[in-house]
């Protein structure tokens, strides 16, 4: 049993608030709003089976605000992906019930997937025309949005002559492309070098802050969810659930090597291997 300080399970954080901040914010718990704002994705009661199977899910509760960058870390099989394809729509949950906005969701997965005959505007434009942007707009609405990821000055190269990290950063923008107000990312720079990481870390940061999505990021590593995340909600296996969450009230200036990072991922990974023991008793 999790000790009484940090326990949260199966919790929904906009009727339940977790008080507890970080151990390296040194301030008071964060306040309690008087009203919560409506939630973008809100997940009750969910539980998933695939056919006769173990469960994968087991009555997994979670509200994500608008604007919110929500981390799931935990550990292989532990249904991270499974969750963030229910959230998206791909497949449905066995029970329980998931209200997302009504615009749909962007999905950006681990591989870009780009179109390799096809340049990185014109990889952008795919999407604006599946959108229904008029063909005389879709040139410069690409620029603009490869702009955003730094990416204007590849505008005409192919995936090919891209590295990994540039190709992701197209996969970013065309998910950007998509104009949803919720963007599901599942492990999207796990294939990435830790250099490449950390930049690709910063432009998605910036992009956050400066469209306002709602992002939830599938993660396995620890020291991602503690440098990218709002709050980071720690899921347990066999059945997927959610155990504990972090929230985070000071996230500016973060970097993977900031103090900050360093201690909030000690106490998260001390949870997670208290996980791992657990469900490999």
């Amino acid at each position: 049993m999790l000790p009484s300080r940090e326990a949260r399970t199966d919790a929904v954080p906009a009727r339940v608030p977790n008080l507890l901040g970080p151990s390296f914010d040194s301030v008071a718990p964060v306040a309690v709003p008087t009203s919560a704002p409506a939630s973008a994705v809100r997940i009750d009661r969910v539980s998933k089976q695939f056919g006769t199977g173990p469960v994968v899910l087991d009555d997994v509760s979670l509200d994500i605000a608008p604007g919110e960058f929500v981390c799931l870390l935990g550990a292989s099989g532990c249904g991270k992906s499974t969750l963030l394809n229910l959230i998206a729509g791909l497949d449905r949950p066995s029970s329980g019930q998931i209200e997302t906005p009504g615009e749909g969701s962007a999905v950006m997965f681990q591989e870009s997937a780009l179109m390799p005959w096809l340049t990185a505007r014109r990889n952008v434009e795919l999407a604006l025309r599946l959108r229904g942007v008029p063909r005389r707009e879709r040139h410069e609405k690409a620029l603009v949005l490869l702009d955003s990821v730094n990416l204007a000055d590849a505008a005409d190269k192919r995936p090919h002559e891209l590295s990994g990290g540039m190709r992701q950063r197209v996969a970013l923008a065309r998910a950007l492309a998509q104009d949803r107000p919720v963007l599901l990312m599942d492990e999207p720079f796990a294939a990435l070098d830790a250099i490449t990481r950390d930049l690709a870390h910063e432009e998605l940061e910036r992009v956050w802050r400066t469209t306002g999505r709602t992002i939830v990021f599938v993660t396995h590593n620890v020291r991602e969810a503690a440098r990218l995340g709002q709050r980071v909600v720690l899921m347990g296996s066999r059945p997927g659930r959610i155990v504990q969450e972090w929230r985070i009230t000071k996230t500016t200036g973060r970097r993977i090597e900031s103090p900050e990072v360093a201690a909030l991922s000690v106490e998260i990974t001390d949870q997670l291997r208290k996980e791992i023991r657990r469900n490999a008793a």
